[in-house]
């Protein structure tokens, strides 16, 4: 484990040459460092800079708001967090995506019509049993996506605006925050998330960053109180593991607006993650 420095002058001189060179790094809570004048246009760049530090400072940076970093854990509380992270299913805590509302057959049209803009009533006729569910209804799309490229196509076109960091929120001021860990599943222990406040919340976050890191490169760059984003260097292809992975993202994000076949379509294409979950 790399070691973690203590000492501001050290830290900022590890950031030299990056675009964070020059910037004040102050002492926050919780033994974390802040790294202050961080202009919101460069978000990215700057938590790039002190991500391409963190074998020196040994410390995982993370965008917040001023003052929205919350707690002060114990050793033994960030001890207690890494052993729920690694036993824990997250999905125990953070259940998947799912609606099971009934939907009618007056209501089946006008659903689908709106999902892709063509008419898929005839074929959903003939293929579901009717009355059925949301969730019916969606797995459905995306199987059919899965079988038609043309219509997968135009899927692609209509889940675009959820590819990369369009979705992505940029707050009117911003601290950079360096953890005293190079563990980024450790950073629940440090940050408050709306999504998280459920019981058992903070674990199954932490367990799902762990699992997230280690099945797609995901690498947690901002929190904003309600929301999460992340940057991902491994996309799933499309089938089931895209669909889960939406499912999980939806379930950890759920106030995001988007039906769960645009975000698994997205997330086959996308090197950037988006949550969102206020109340």
């Amino acid at each position: 484990m790399t070691p973690v420095m203590d000492d501001p002058d050290e830290i900022a001189a590890a950031l030299r040459g990056t675009a964070l060179d020059g910037h004040p790094v102050e002492e926050g809570i919780g033994n974390t460092f802040l790294i202050t004048g961080v202009v919101p246009e460069q978000l990215l760049d700057a938590w790039r800079a002190a991500r391409s530090a963190l074998p020196e400072t040994g410390r995982w940076p993370i965008l917040t708001g001023p003052g929205e970093l919350c707690h002060e854990p114990t050793a033994e509380e960030v001890a207690a967090l890494a052993h729920a992270a690694r036993t824990l299913d997250p999905w125990s805590v953070y259940r998947r995506w799912h609606d099971d509302e009934p939907i009618s057959e007056e209501a089946l049209d006008r659903h689908l019509t709106s999902s892709l803009n063509v008419d898929l009533g005839p074929l959903a006729r003939r293929e579901l049993t009717l009355p059925t569910t949301r969730t019916a209804i969606e797995r459905w799309i995306w199987e059919l996506l899965l079988t038609d490229p043309a219509l997968a196509e135009r899927g692609h076109r209509i889940a675009a605006s959820f590819v990369g960091t369009r979705t992505w929120y940029t707050p009117r001021e911003v601290q950079l925050v360096l953890l005293p860990t190079s563990t980024q599943w450790l950073a629940p222990a440090w940050i408050s998330y709306f999504g998280a406040t459920r019981p058992q919340g903070t674990e199954g976050l932490a367990a799902a960053i762990r699992q997230w890191e280690r099945q797609w490169g995901a690498e947690l760059v901002a929190c904003w109180s309600t929301m999460l984003q992340f940057v991902v260097t491994r996309q799933p292809e499309p089938g089931e593991q895209a669909w889960q992975l939406a499912k999980q993202l939806l379930a950890v994000g759920g106030n995001l607006q988007m039906a769960p076949w645009q975000l698994a379509l997205a997330v086959t294409r996308s090197d950037a993650w988006f949550l969102h979950d206020r109340p």
